[in-house]
């Protein structure tokens, strides 16, 4: 296990699994000593990433506050968000959740979100949760635009040794990247719809996707048309304000 998995490893534990770990008790888990599993610990606390909490246990680390600040005021798709998804949500006219979601690694990470006072619903795109990238609107969105050999390793690493299957995908997100537009009901969450169009500005390898989470018993063939064409407006705007902060900052 290089240095690098050896922190990864050990914090993914905080991410996933539980908020306060002693270090008994992470070692048990990563299956390596304790006298590792502490020299680990004490570089973590030293650099921020873990502090100490009570009983000997420990905790993610303030740190992780100041990335996120950091984020927020630097990327620019992010930054898009907080410009854009408010008056999207606005301009729908029916309860719903906007998200800004981007690839991440293999799966689909919401970046910026935004509601409607009157959506009641709860939705599984919360920010900073990876997401599957073979289910939803907002996820296969990301991928349909991705480059074909990215796209296929992903494929291929989700659907493992069935050809017919990738075959079968390729083909979907092919059509989804020719329409520029994806729907699909219930594949996340029960009785929500998503509408998701593609982002695709062209700068810093940035791909992602906008969409509208709604009530799928709202969803007229009127209602989709009029938020599809509302989508894809927004989804023009966020392009071209990314490439602008882009070439502002660069």
């Amino acid at each position: 296990m290089t240095g690098f998995e050896r922190y990864e490893n050990l914090l993914r534990l905080f991410l996933d699994r539980a908020p306060l770990w002693s270090v008994a008790e992470l070692s048990q888990s990563l299956g390596t000593s304790a006298s590792n599993v502490y020299r680990t610990v004490r570089e973590l606390v030293a650099a921020g990433f873990l502090e100490a909490a009570e009983d000997s246990r420990y905790r993610l680390g303030p740190i992780f506050l100041e990335f996120e600040r950091h984020l927020r005021r630097s990327d620019p798709l992010v930054r898009s968000g907080s410009v854009f998804l408010a008056p999207l949500v606005e301009q729908a006219g029916i309860p719903c959740c906007a998200a800004l979601a981007r690839l991440y690694g293999d799966t689909v990470m919401c970046v910026a979100d935004a509601q409607s006072p009157r959506f009641d619903a709860k939705t599984s795109y919360e920010r900073g949760r990876p997401m599957p990238i073979l289910r939803g609107a907002t996820s296969k969105a990301v991928l349909s635009v991705l480059p074909a050999r990215k796209r296929d390793r992903i494929i291929a690493a989700a659907v493992g040794d069935a050809p017919g299957e990738a075959e079968a995908l390729r083909s979907a997100l092919s059509a989804i990247r020719k329409a520029g537009i994806v729907k699909t009901v219930a594949e996340v969450d029960p009785d929500l719809a998503g509408i998701a169009v593609p982002i695709s500005p062209g700068v810093q390898a940035l791909f992602g996707s906008l969409s509208l989470i709604v009530r799928h018993a709202t969803l007229t063939p009127e209602i989709e048309a009029r938020l599809g064409t509302i989508l894809h407006s927004h989804a023009s705007l966020i392009e071209s304000y990314v490439r602008m902060e882009v070439e502002r900052t660069s």
